[in-house]
């Protein structure tokens, strides 16, 4: 009869040693930070491309164009495809740098102004019309 204790099935082996807690967070912190840069391409793949792809084409965002609005020079002349993307992809930015709180002081901005254009219009040069205006 011996005095060594076998694992029974279910246990692990003696030998096992288990993983500490700092490997084990860093191995949940990469896992987690993969994950989020499959949500982020797949986002930019469904959502983001469509919108830019629509902008290229009509000049507006989904919004703008349901909404009847558009991006314009200052004084009143059409921006260009290139020109309206650089406006977009500068408020996406703005406000994603600030974590939301440059869509907060866009629309403060836009409120007080006498002229009502955002901050995003006073960097850009542009300004956001009715598409009927426009057209008369």
């Amino acid at each position: 009869m011996s005095d060594r204790i076998e694992p029974s099935q279910g246990e692990p082996d003696a030998h096992l040693t288990s993983a500490g807690p700092v490997r084990r967070l860093t191995a949940h912190l990469l896992d987690g930070f993969f994950g989020l840069l499959v949500v982020m391409f797949w986002w930019l793949i469904f959502v983001y491309l469509p919108c830019w792809l629509f902008l290229l084409a009509w000049g507006q965002t989904p919004g703008k164009f349901l909404t009847g609005l558009v991006a314009v020079r200052s004084d009143g002349t059409p921006f260009g495809w290139g020109r309206m993307f650089v406006r977009d992809v500068f408020q996406r930015l703005f406000w994603g740098v600030s974590l939301g709180f440059g869509t907060i002081l866009d629309a403060g901005v836009l409120m007080l102004s006498g002229d009502r254009r955002s901050v995003t219009d006073r960097v850009v040069g542009s300004t956001i019309v009715r598409v009927s205006t426009l057209q008369s």
